[in-house]
């Protein structure tokens, strides 16, 4: 009994053994010998590095077909490699930074003119042609930063980007102008705004609500306002 019930046992052990034999042989066998590479990593092509004087190709700004829609900051280009060039791109970078407080104090402006109306007391506009002449600086300073920041017109240039340089260089001449249309503190408080100041006004608000979305549009993308 013991003999023919350890038959079936051994020949599982021994079936195992075999299996284990044939499985491991072939790797054995050829140890230590060396085999070509594989066809497909054979014909993968090979990333060679870039070299260090690769021609710098021109910036896709994000408002064309293919820009996607990344922050000026973040595109893909190259950094420039002369003091002058590093100095210049740095400068342009202040540009965002910079024309928020025109755009802003213009605004505030616009808001304490209209409150002046509503409530018919003038006294509100005392402090709008101090409130102007800082805008003013601010628009000059940020109009040559953002030609730094852009770089020269060239010919494929976006429609977007275009007009918004242009626009952007004729802002600080109309703010200027608004400066020189409104009446000093003393006068401001005690009388209400020439209707010629309030329609420059009303224009020049107009305008830099567009030039703003227009610099977003530059900046992110034309869809950066989608819901």
């Amino acid at each position: 009994m013991t003999k023919t019930t350890a038959r079936p046992w051994l020949a599982d052990m021994l079936g195992l053994i075999v299996a284990f034999g044939l499985a491991v042989s072939p790797v054995s066998a050829h140890e230590g010998e060396k085999h070509p590479a594989p066809a497909a990593a054979a014909t993968a092509p090979a990333v060679a590095a870039a070299p260090e004087d690769m021609p710098v190709t021109d910036m896709a700004w994000p408002s064309a077909d293919d820009g996607g829609g990344m922050m000026m900051g973040q595109m893909d280009r190259a950094k420039p490699k002369t003091f002058k060039g590093r100095l210049i791109a740095w400068l342009g970078m202040w540009h965002p930074a910079i024309i928020h407080f025109p755009i802003a104090l213009l605004l505030t402006v616009a808001f304490l003119e209209c409150l002046a109306a509503v409530r018919r007391r003038p006294i509100h506009t005392a402090s709008n042609k101090t409130l102007l002449a800082v805008a003013v600086a601010g628009a000059f300073v940020a109009a040559p930063l953002g030609w730094l920041n852009a770089g020269l017109p060239i010919p494929n240039d976006d429609l977007t980007l275009t007009i918004h340089r242009w626009l952007g260089t004729a802002m600080p001449f109309l703010l200027l102008a608004l400066w020189f249309l409104k009446r000093p503190a003393d006068q401001a408080a005690v009388r209400m705004s020439s209707r010629s100041y309030e329609a420059l006004l009303a224009a020049s608000v107009l305008l830099i609500l567009v030039q703003s979305y227009l610099g977003a549009v530059v900046t992110h993308g034309a869809a950066h306002m989608k819901f």
